[in-house]
C-alpha cells in the first residue's frame, strides 16, 4: 500500500505595496536642530553617538540628546518635537 504525503507551504504569497515618501521639509540638513532619542536599549547610545558625530561633521547641525527610560515614558517627545526640526529614534541591542 502506497501512502502519499501532501506538503503544504504555510507562507503567504509575497505582496508588494507602493507608497509615497513622507514630505520633506528641508532641502538638506545644514544647520538644523536634530534630536537624538535613545530608547535605553543596549548600544543605542553608541549608535546615536556615531550618527550624531556624522551629522555634526557633515551638516553643522545642533544636536539635542534625550533618553527615555521605558517604553511608556514619553515626556521628552513633546520637548523634542518643539525644539528640533528632525528626530532620529534609535532601537538597538
Amino acid at each position: 500500500m502506497k501512502q502519499e504525503i501532501e506538503i503544504l507551504n504555510p507562507t503567504a504569497m509575497r505582496q508588494t505595496k507602493r507608497s509615497k515618501q513622507a514630505p520633506r521639509r528641508f532641502g538638506n540638513l545644514r544647520q538644523t536642530r536634530i534630536g537624538l532619542l535613545d530608547n535605553s536599549k543596549p548600544n543605542a547610545d553608541h549608535f546615536l553617538g556615531y550618527v550624531g558625530a556624522l551629522l555634526k561633521q557633515r551638516y553643522d547641525v545642533k544636536l539635542v540628546s534625550k533618553r527615555k527610560m521605558s517604553r511608556m515614558q514619553a515626556d521628552c517627545l513633546r520637548e523634542l518635537s518643539v525644539e528640533c526640526d528632525v528626530v532620529v529614534n534609535a532601537f538597538a541591542d
